[in-house]
């Protein structure tokens, strides 16, 4: 076969390649790379038709094949990119992006995607560097754009974020992306009317497109129409049976509304229409793992592991040995995993089995490894902070300061009110009109108590814009407080200017109480106590009702240590380090009795 030939053939699969023709490109491309070993190209074109057909390992294989005859490949090296990206190998893929781009510095589609793979690693300002890059060389270009406005959206700067959408769709006014990710900007910031509209209009000109009804679902849901909800819910899964987040969303709200009888319905009927698919088997046995179904865990993950063995798969049965104290098999199966694929949240628990086996150089050896990828997750940092404890590393002591940084204030009546008390009595009223749900979610640290869904402080109600200023204005107070350490954690991220990145009520009831715990997400948290019960009705254990901190989720007995507590009264508002373990002791009393708070996370801008 000639080299005319050649070039004639792969022609020949570029356009089975558009009629997805799949299965017939890899057959065809062995056949050529038998004759043509040294040929990149016919590596290349056979990676991205396993890539289509889903099978990864193979299709990593062909590009990896590709690179090693030619590494200054720029197209295949974002092709192969984006093939890690979509399989969540984002801090891998990303350095693919920057190799095309030192090869081809005006390569528009790499400078994009790193800025995607760079958003969804969390590092936005590293993102908007890229993203900014993309724009000097299209200006014009809708999906840049689009992506800009996306990293505004995940920095809280959401004012910038509708501003570059709407330029978007005055460039392009059909533009479904960004008429979504408009409707899902203002979801955030509460605005469902907003939202809806938007998302109604994307819906039109994209009826196939399962996200836009997901994200209905959830702006329903959290306005409280849980049968529109559901409805909307089941149309994205028919329009999409095999998406892992909307069975997760789904079986979380069957959770949250007490309909155990349809809890984990989704993913059997999934199974039965993807029988080889081990993502929907993990997501499933991921579901019953945080149900404390764990025998149930373990059958879907051994059924799902005649199939395939992933690293996955291997994640959640560490995860199971681990709940069942078998902590050698545990860590023996979490590092199986991590050796097959490093991702955070296998980190993550790798890192905690090795601190409960005492085994702290190996978990300070693997939170180095994690620090690479995301240096600012709190829960990386709370682990770090437990092993510099425990070791006795002096550095404990000016990582979690808990005179400087753990601090209780009280709120000053807004104003309009003659008094915090009465402030707190309104919002209290508007509170409890909030907490509609039966059940905690399921991946929620709260026991025997409601959470409210969406973001709270972001509501258009005016008792809670009052309580937002007043909550600003300690915030405020609080980070002026904190001392300057280029160095530090916490203190290296100081800024005057914030968002409110999470923000939700709690309604705790007798014996419900907060396990400890971390929030891996904010920069600052806090717990803020609208309503508290009257403790001296009933005998009460030591400290009803305070928070604690330092004590770890880890139950790791004698070697625990609660380094302060904050006893609170309503009004008080309790900040701290989002790294800085905490949890609340709780309280007894008559049923209809029950603790009111408003917690928050905090984000520098």
């Amino acid at each position: 076969m000639n080299t005319h030939r050649l070039v004639q053939t792969l022609q020949s699969l570029q356009r089975a390649m558009q009629a997805r023709q799949f299965e017939f490109v890899v057959t065809e491309a062995k056949k050529l790379e038998h004759d043509f070993p040294n040929q990149p190209d016919v590596f290349h074109i056979q990676a991205l038709a396993l890539k289509q057909m889903g099978k990864f390992e193979e299709s990593k294989q062909s590009f990896d094949a590709c690179l090693a005859l030619n590494k200054k490949q720029p197209q295949v090296l974002n092709n192969y990119a984006n093939l890690l990206a979509a399989n969540h190998y984002e801090y891998e893929a990303e350095q693919y992006y920057k190799d095309a781009i030192k090869i081809d510095t005006d390569y528009l589609d790499a400078h994009k995607n790193l800025a995607i793979a760079l958003l969804n690693q969390r590092k936005l300002a590293e993102a908007l560097t890229a993203v900014e890059r993309a724009k000097k060389l299209a200006p014009q270009n809708t999906s840049v754009l689009t992506v800009t406005a996306d990293i505004y959206r995940a920095q809280e700067s959401f004012e910038q974020a509708i501003a570059q959408y709407q330029h978007v769709l005055s460039i392009n006014p059909n533009y479904v992306n960004a008429l979504h990710n408009l409707g899902l900007t203002y979801k955030l910031i509460e605005q469902h009317d907003h939202a809806f509209a938007y998302f109604n209009k994307a819906r039109e000109l994209a009826p196939q497109l399962s996200q836009i009804d997901f994200n209905l679902a959830n702006t329903l849901f959290e306005q409280g129409k849980y049968e529109q909800a559901e409805q909307f819910y089941w149309s994205a899964l028919n329009k999409k049976p095999n998406d892992i987040e909307v069975h997760q969303t789904l079986n979380e709200f069957y959770w949250q509304r007490n309909l155990k009888d349809k809890f984990g319905h989704s993913f059997k009927l999934a199974i039965e229409h993807f029988p080889k698919s081990i993502e929907i088997r993990h997501a499933y046995a991921e579901a019953m793992f945080e149900a404390k179904q764990y025998d149930n865990a373990e059958q879907i993950i051994n059924s799902a592991k005649q199939v395939q063995i992933t690293s996955q798969l291997l994640h959640t049965e560490g995860k199971i040995y681990a709940v069942r104290e078998d902590n050698a098999k545990a860590v023996a199966l979490l590092e199986q995993a991590i050796g097959k694929h490093f991702y955070m949240d296998l980190a993550l628990d790798l890192i905690n089995v090795c601190i409960v086996n005492a085994d702290y150089q190996k978990a300070l050896h693997y939170i180095a490894q994690a620090e690479l990828r995301e240096p600012n997750h709190q829960l990386l940092i709370a682990y770090k902070s437990t092993c510099w404890r425990l070791v006795g590393d002096e550095r404990y002591h000016w990582l979690i300061d808990y005179d400087k940084f753990v601090k209780p204030y009280r709120i000053v009546a807004p104003n309009g009110y003659q008094s915090t008390d009465a402030f707190l009595e309104e919002l209290k009223t508007v509170l409890l009109s909030m907490h509609q749900l039966d059940q905690a979610p399921l991946k929620q640290t709260l026991k025997n108590g409601t959470q409210t869904p969406g973001r709270l402080l972001h509501k258009k109600h005016p008792v809670i814009a009052s309580l937002k200023q007043a909550l600003s204005n300690i915030v405020s107070e609080h980070i002026g407080s904190l001392p300057d350490d280029n160095t530090h954690p916490l203190l290296s991220r100081k800024s005057p200017k914030f968002a409110f990145a999470g923000s939700w009520s709690v309604r705790l009831k007798p014996n419900g109480f907060h396990v400890n715990h971390v929030h891996p997400a904010g920069w600052l948290s806090s717990a803020f106590y609208v309503s508290l019960p009257e403790l001296s009705s009933v005998e009460q254990p030591q400290h009803a009702g305070a928070i604690k901190f330092g004590e770890t989720s880890m139950q790791l007995g004698e070697r625990e240590h609660v380094a302060k507590i904050i006893q609170p009264e309503a009004g008080t508002l309790a900040l701290f380090p989002s790294y800085a373990w905490h949890g609340t002791v709780p309280f007894q009393g008559d049923e209809h009795e029950f603790r009111l708070t408003s917690p928050f996370d905090v984000v520098p801008l």
